[in-house]
């Protein structure tokens, strides 16, 4: 059943109900009725309710080490709804699912867990004032001891994370001679849980805070009036404050001017102050002012090479000698700024030591190809608010495997610098798609000097053998490298499975899967200690009907 209707202006007149459900859905709701009942402009609703229901054997429900596994059913009943709307000055998507599972981990009892992935993007003033939202609730593993854990198997290492943003922006100009951009942005994340005392866990304790994170960026550039001379400043401010840990904070402000000496050539001068506050052992933060003077080439739209000096210096390469090929390769050397952060030439300081950045995209007819290498400096509740829960704002056979990123590393309140290496393709023939991926993530803890790396391979082929009905093959394989801590591990699994849409309304997915982790964690003192270990093998069969309403 697919349900529009159109909310004319006459809706501006009623009252809003209240909403008794959890402070996220409360805080969500009343965003969308404020803007979207009081838009003059008709908005037009999607609406599509789904029903799912889903049986799952598993040959060790709660991830046991060998000789003491359960094997156990789990019934699932998930209703959900889909919703769409548009108008010509707001766009909003929801997705929500209520899992409903009886007999996760063994336990016989029912569990509910709400899933929710929503964003809105608003325009009150035409060009110049805006608003966007984003929310989720989710469950998650908050560490990497047992990469394989989900809600099927109980909420050992899983916590209820709740997130919700909130971004008014502005864009003013100022005749023909400034544009300005103003952004705040307010994002909230909370978890709850994290420990089961009917499962096996080494996470007693949820150690990750509850945190507001409030964000402001300044920026002012110059307009059309100015054409030899180009500039801009720009001021950005982040402020993570927490409930049981210190508050972090990143601050940085940079001015540039560039001029062209020909068609080809141009020379820039930049500088700022960064200024930056974190509990650190590793002296990866270095605060003062830092410049940068230097010059581009651009012989043609395919290649350039920007060369900067000073205490922050860096080298940028582009070249693109076919149009199906672009490459980007940035070498930067800064004396000035956090460790590692991600540098683009022109953005003035922000990250001090040495760095390689690199973008590689490559298409063909029936492939595409990229590598990318990139460094930030960020927190775990920054992580957990970018993570996308039900991403496909179009699926009605979300999984509970959507649920969990496989490269999460372990969530605490330390600052964590991230260097990531990705090699993906993609191949499609008549009826088969084939992707791979490789990707090498290192994890360094700034208080502690902890250091996870990550090295993992995945790959799915996807094949159309009949009418409306595909199989799928996927095999992944992640191993985890941890100094200064105890949970090494290697992990892998396969999943082979059809899914098929039976009617317009009505899909079925049939999915067995293979999952065996060994981990550094089954010594005997840590068995003893803590009565487990993070070694198991599971067999997972799952069947799952989709009913569109």
């Amino acid at each position: 059943m697919k349900i529009q209707s159109t909310v004319s202006t006459h809706l501006n007149r009623e009252k809003a109900r209240p909403v008794s459900t959890s402070s996220l859905i409360a805080k969500v709701a009343s965003v969308y009725v404020l803007f979207y009942y009081t838009q003059s402009n008709a908005l037009t609703w999607t609406l599509n309710p789904f029903l799912q229901g889903q049986e799952i054997y598993s040959d060790n429900i709660n991830l046991a080490q060998s000789g003491q596994e359960k094997s156990a059913f789990v019934t699932a009943v998930n209703p959900g709804v889909l919703i769409n709307g548009q108008s010509p000055r707001s766009t909003l998507n929801l997705n929500y699912r209520m899992q409903n599972l009886y007999n996760a981990g063994g336990d016989g009892n029912l569990t509910t867990n709400n899933q929710l992935q929503s964003s809105s993007q608003n325009i009150f003033i035409q060009n110049k004032l805006f608003l966007n939202t984003n929310s989720s609730i989710s469950q998650q593993n908050i560490n990497n001891n047992r990469i394989g854990a989900d809600n099927i198997n109980g909420s050992a290492n899983r916590a209820n994370v709740y997130n919700f943003s909130l971004s008014p922006y502005w864009t003013p100009r100022f005749a023909n001679y400034a544009n300005g951009n103003v952004r705040v942005n307010i994002n909230s994340v909370a978890t709850s849980g994290g420990n089961d005392s009917n499962s096996q866990s080494n996470n007693a304790t949820n150690t990750l805070s509850d945190s507001v994170n409030l964000s402001e960026t300044l920026g002012l550039s110059s307009g059309s009036y100015f054409q030899r001379v180009n500039w801009n400043v720009t001021f950005n401010n982040s402020e993570n404050q927490r409930i049981n840990s210190p508050n972090v904070s990143f601050q940085n402000t940079n001015a540039m001017v560039s001029t062209s000496i020909n068609q080809k050539f141009s020379v820039f001068a930049q500088g700022g102050y960064s200024n930056n506050n974190y509990q650190t052992t590793s002296q990866s933060n270095s605060n003062d002012f830092y410049y940068t003077f230097g010059g581009q080439w651009r012989p043609s739209q395919r290649y350039s090479v920007a060369v900067g000096a000073g205490n922050n210096s860096y080298i940028t390469v582009y070249v693109s000698p076919f149009q199906r090929l672009q490459w980007t390769v940035t070498y930067s050397n800064n004396a000035v700024g956090t460790n590692f952060g991600q540098y683009s030439g022109g953005n003035g300081g922000g990250n001090s030591g040495s760095n390689w950045t690199t973008a590689l995209n490559y298409t063909t007819r029936r492939s595409t190809w990229s590598i990318t290498h990139i460094n930030t400096t960020t927190t775990s509740q920054q992580i957990l608010s970018q993570n996308q829960i039900l991403s496909n704002q179009n699926s009605f056979n979300n999984t509970d495997q959507n649920v969990d990123l496989l490269t999460n590393p372990n969530l605490n309140d330390e600052v964590i610098v991230t260097k990531r290496w990705n090699l993906s393709a993609s191949f499609a023939t008549g009826k088969s798609t084939f992707s791979a991926n490789a990707y090498e993530q290192t994890y360094d803890y700034q208080n502690s000097g902890d250091s996870q790396k990550m090295i993992g391979v995945s790959g799915t082929w996807n094949w159309m053998f009949a009418n409306k009905t595909s199989a799928y093959f996927t095999p992944q394989w992640q191993k985890i490298d941890s100094q200064g801590l105890s949970n090494n591990s290697n992990y892998y699994t396969l999943a082979i499975g059809v899914n098929s849409a039976i009617t317009s309304r009505l899909s079925g997915i049939l999915d067995f899967r293979h999952i065996s982790q060994t981990s550094g964690q089954n010594t005997g003192a840590f068995i003893q200690e803590n009565g487990f270990s993070n070694d198991y093998q599971e067999n997972r069969a799952t069947a799952t009907l989709t009913m569109r309403f």
